[in-house]
């Protein structure tokens, strides 16, 4: 079982607060059910983003969301290297807070003295093609959490209540809210169903004694107005 080296805290969204361990090579955030991590929100496409364990820490790329993904305000197009306290947000309602457990360790300074024509070396590309199932943590053998050897950038007034990370599941799944669209269709509905009552009652009118009730009623003034130039002229008795 591998070590949890870092946490994703959910800081606005379906599961707020929640603490997601991060234990595979690769795991991948969205709102379908196919993912490691599950969050039933409209917002996050159903494949939303990839998050790569590296020798040098963790990163993420965006997988084709709609609503994109944006690190500490800035939208993301390529892998993209993340910092202990990164904000992570999908969309516009959900917001993620990267916390590094454990610092990765620090590459040696390379010498020029001897060799002042030696190049530093270029990071190696990471191939992200295949993506590792998620290794859930059972309660009989709980992950070890080392503490980061100087204080978290990011600290919150309020910390987040403790969660079990060796009672957490792989999914989080949130039944996502009604749509916001729902009251819209509502009214529209209602709207035109005035307007048939209204244009029922018109050709009721206009049917009865030839229009006379509609015509030469006290709306007779308004219709000479309106369709006057038209050449319409009711014999009114």
């Amino acid at each position: 079982m591998n070590e949890s080296e870092a946490l994703l805290i959910v800081e606005r969204g379906p599961v707020p607060t929640t603490q997601i361990p991060l234990q595979s090579d690769q795991m991948t955030v969205g709102r379908s059910a196919g993912n490691d991590i599950v969050l039933a929100d409209p917002e996050v496409s159903r494949r939303h983003i990839r998050i790569i364990r590296r020798g040098d820490g963790f990163a993420i790329e965006d997988i084709g969301s709609t609503n994109g993904t944006f690190v500490n305000g800035q939208r993301i197009s390529h892998l993209t290297l993340l910092q202990d306290g990164d904000a992570i947000d999908l969309g516009d309602t959900v917001r993620l807070r990267f916390m590094a457990l454990v610092q990765p360790a620090a590459e040696p300074p390379v010498d020029l003295t001897n060799n002042p024509t030696q190049m530093v070396a270029q990071p190696r590309q990471f191939d992200v093609e295949q993506v590792a199932p998620y290794d859930p943590v059972t309660p009989h053998d709980p992950p070890a959490i080392a503490r980061p050897p100087y204080p978290p950038k990011y600290r919150p007034q309020t910390p987040p209540p403790a969660v079990d990370v060796a009672m957490a599941p792989p999914e989080f799944i949130v039944d996502e809210p009604p749509s916001r669209g729902r009251g819209l269709m509502i009214g529209c509905g209602l709207l035109v169903a005035l307007l048939l009552v209204c244009a029922g009652t018109f050709l009721i009118l206009d049917a009865y004694e030839q229009g006379r009730l509609l015509y030469c009623g006290p709306l007779s003034p308004f219709f000479e107005v309106l369709f006057g130039p038209l050449g319409f002229a009711p014999v009114c008795p």
